[in-house]
Order: structure tokens, then C-alpha cells, then sequence
């Protein structure tokens, strides 16, 4: 268990949990959370030991975005607030070397949409929605979440999400590839942790260097994903993980993979 207010964290073997914990709130974010989470979401990332990450909010919200009543500091600005607070834990969910699952019970609006996106995978309620009120009040999305609409859902469709202040429901967001697996709600964080805890047991060096392959060639050439491939691939041939899986192929035993 955690010492944390705001947020928990947990570790079970090569899984952690963690969940954001302001449920009175629908976890939306603060100060305190925000640089609760980083500090959490830094200690997973620095633990070779763990190999998945489980991201939830406790209650009915995976997280209700900024928390509107607290959202400027007297000391700082939306700007820094977004690049110095916030920035920091979304790049390190994309730069980590776990795996990150969203685990998503309900609603994901706002900022705390654009960190569900942010995760490798994700897992929601069948009652779930993603909303997108940003332009209700007035204001543009952030956090990464119009690079991760435009590549989910195309320009015109994330444009009419955005400019209409709308929001998708469980089934629109599976069928947009914005999520991967539906489940009751109640399901949702026990979900997650299974697939963690089946994905924990595969190759760890295999996972970490595809989800940095997907993660660049987003923004590189076809030439450049090739080549980076194949140093990756070169790497993984190399490793005891890649003999570990052809021994255990020939004596028809299922791999232990330590991750070297």
C-alpha cells in the first residue's frame, strides 16, 4: 500500500496499481494528485521488477479531467501548469518501459481523458464515455489530446468532438480503437490486472522495445521505423529472453522470461 493521499499504489509481483483517489471528486486532478501521481508513476517506472502498470480511479470515474475549483495555482500558470505538472507524467507513461493499462470504471472527461489515451492499453466499462467539454467552457483540449484524437479518430471526426463539446459512449470508443476490451463495470480493474498479469509473463525486452517502435514511428519515416527495427530486433535476438523461448519451444515447456 501507499503513503499517498490522493492516489494509491500497489505492487503484486511484476504488476503495480496505480489508482487515482479522489472519488468525492470523480478523481478530477489538483495540485496534490498531480504531483502525487508523478512521483508514483516514477517510482514504477524506475523498478525493474515491474513489468505492467495498472492506471484506475477508485469509485465510479476513471478521472473527471481538472478539477475546475483549483485549476491555477496563485504561483503558476495554466501554461506552466501543463507543461511542469502534468507533462511530465503523461511523457513518462509514453517513455516507461512497463506496459501501462487504463483501467477505466466510468466516465474519462477532459485531461483525464487525454491520460487514458496516453496508456498502452486500456480496458473500460460497457457504461463508460469519454467526454470532451473542453469548448463548453470555452477552452481547447490538452494534455496530448488532440495529437491522440487526430490519430484515433481522423481530423473531422475529432474536430466534431472537440468544436461540439460531445462525447462517445463505450462502444463508439472501442469501435475508434480508443479502447481495447469492454467489460461490466464492476469487472474493469480485475480485467486489467489479469491481462497485466498474463502480459508480465511475457518477454519484458520484446514489449518494452515494440511499444518504443510503435510510440516513434509516429512521428518517423517508413525508412526510419526499418532501420530501428532492425536494431531492435538485433538486441532481442541477442538476449537470454530469445534462447530461454527456443529452449523451451524444443522441450515443449512453457518460457520463463527474466528480462536479460
Amino acid at each position: 500500500m501507499s503513503e499517498y493521499n490522493t492516489v494509491t499504489l500497489e505492487v503484486n509481483e511484476q504488476v503495480a496499481t496505480i489508482c487515482l483517489n479522489r472519488p468525492e471528486n470523480l478523481n478530477s486532478f489538483n495540485r496534490e494528485m498531480r504531483l502525487e501521481l508523478l512521483a508514483a508513476v516514477r517510482s514504477v517506472a524506475h523498478d525493474s521488477a515491474i513489468r505492467v502498470l495498472v492506471l484506475s480511479g477508485v469509485g465510479k470515474a476513471f478521472s473527471a479531467g481538472a478539477d475546475l475549483a483549483a485549476v491555477v495555482e496563485p504561483d503558476q500558470t495554466v501554461e506552466e501548469q501543463l507543461l511542469e505538472e502534468y507533462g511530465p507524467i503523461l511523457r513518462q507513461i509514453g517513455d516507461m518501459d512497463q506496459t501501462v493499462i487504463a483501467a477505466i470504471p466510468g466516465v474519462m472527461a477532459g485531461i483525464g481523458a487525454a491520460f487514458a489515451m496516453q496508456c498502452d492499453l486500456s480496458v473500460m466499462a460497457d457504461t463508460g464515455r469519454m467526454v470532451m467539454a473542453f469548448s463548453n467552457v470555452g477552452l481547447v483540449p490538452d494534455g496530448g489530446a488532440s495529437w491522440n484524437l487526430l490519430r484515433y479518430l481522423g481530423y473531422q471526426r475529432a474536430f466534431e468532438l472537440i468544436a461540439e463539446g460531445g462525447q462517445l459512449k463505450a462502444a463508439d470508443c472501442l469501435a475508434a480503437g480508443l479502447v481495447n476490451r469492454l467489460v461490466p463495470a464492476e469487472e474493469v480493474l480485475t480485467s486489467a490486472q489479469d491481462w497485466a498479469k498474463a502480459l508480465a509473463a511475457r518477454p519484458p525486452i520484446a514489449l518494452r522495445s515494440a511499444k518504443k517502435l510503435l510510440r516513434a514511428a509516429a512521428t518517423e519515416t517508413y525508412q526510419q521505423t526499418l532501420a530501428a527495427e532492425a536494431n531492435a530486433q538485433l538486441a532481442c535476438l541477442a538476449s537470454e529472453d530469445s534462447q530461454e523461448a527456443i529452449v523451451a519451444f524444443k522441450e515443449k515447456r512453457q518460457p520463463v522470461f527474466k528480462g536479460k
